[in-house]
């Protein structure tokens, strides 16, 4: 396992039907929170964390993101693209871009997520365990979910929307929700099927606990939003302009505005 992850995935293939019918005409990840693409707050973070090889799976709407963002120089990244002619899920997806990638430690972020985590903790946790994943949770209270992330006392990850089955004489186990960010080794893909659709979590993570792999929780209790619906939409973006979110998420709001400014004046 490498000193520091050095690339990572992040997952903008989706339809965003949740927000239909905004995302009919353009990706979810391309959505503007407080005036900037959803997407450009989880590159800033990547970038903070010193990765600089990223990987952008595409499908609905591809060319938008790519017109955009380009080779990801004026960012000072190193833009890939994998694009889905047919829509591969979170599996599928992740398994065709490290096809492509280096066999080594690998974020990956849901591009349609707004949340202020700190990525160089998630990696430490992951060193320290020696976890072949670790999925950063938010407490359970955050969202309308029915699955959890089920995890003891040290972080260590029995069960995900529940399976697989837990020993007979289980640990305590607290619940919280999967954030859509994880930091993952490539070795849990190698026997995926390339072009095959499947969920992370019930064709990888689960038959992974199932063998009794270490996968391990980090719990992230900053700002966190998956931005299912036009109401959540609209209700952080003003929250954003109207500077009544928490610090952490404001001063990362101002640190994307100035860092992505060069993105929308042509040179």
């Amino acid at each position: 396992m490498a000193s520091h992850p050095r690339q990572a995935i992040v997952l903008a293939a989706g339809l965003g039907t949740r927000l239909l019918p905004i995302t009919k005409k353009s990706p979810k990840p391309m959505l503007p929170v407080g005036g900037v693409p959803i997407l450009l707050f989880n590159l800033y973070l990547l970038k903070q964390a010193g990765i600089r090889e990223v990987t952008i799976n595409l499908h609905h709407r591809p060319e938008q993101i790519r017109r955009l963002l380009k080779d990801g120089r004026r960012l000072g990244l190193r833009l890939r693209y994998s694009f889905e002619p047919r829509i591969l899920g979170t599996a599928g997806g992740i398994a065709q871009a490290l096809n492509r990638m280096k066999n080594a430690s690998t974020f990956v972020l849901n591009g349609d997520i707004l949340f202020d985590l700190d990525l160089g903790a998630l990696a430490a946790t992951h060193q320290k365990t020696g976890a072949l994943a670790t999925l950063a949770c938010v407490p359970k209270d955050r969202a309308q979910v029915s699955s959890f992330v089920e995890s003891d006392s040290q972080g260590r990850i029995y069960r995900i929307a529940g399976d697989p089955p837990l020993p007979r004489t289980p640990p305590r186990l607290h619940a919280d929700i999967f954030s859509g960010a994880h930091l993952l080794e490539p070795e849990l893909f190698a026997a995926y099927p390339r072009g095959r659709f499947g969920c992370v979590v019930r064709q990888v993570y689960q038959p992974a606990l199932e063998r009794g792999a270490r996968l391990q929780a980090y719990l992230h209790r900053g700002s966190w939003w998956d931005l299912g619906s036009l109401a959540e939409w609209r209700r952080i973006d003003q929250g954003l302009w109207r500077r009544r979110l928490a610090p952490g998420i404001l001063n990362l709001w101002e640190e994307v505005q100035t860092w992505a400014r060069g993105l929308f004046v042509e040179v």
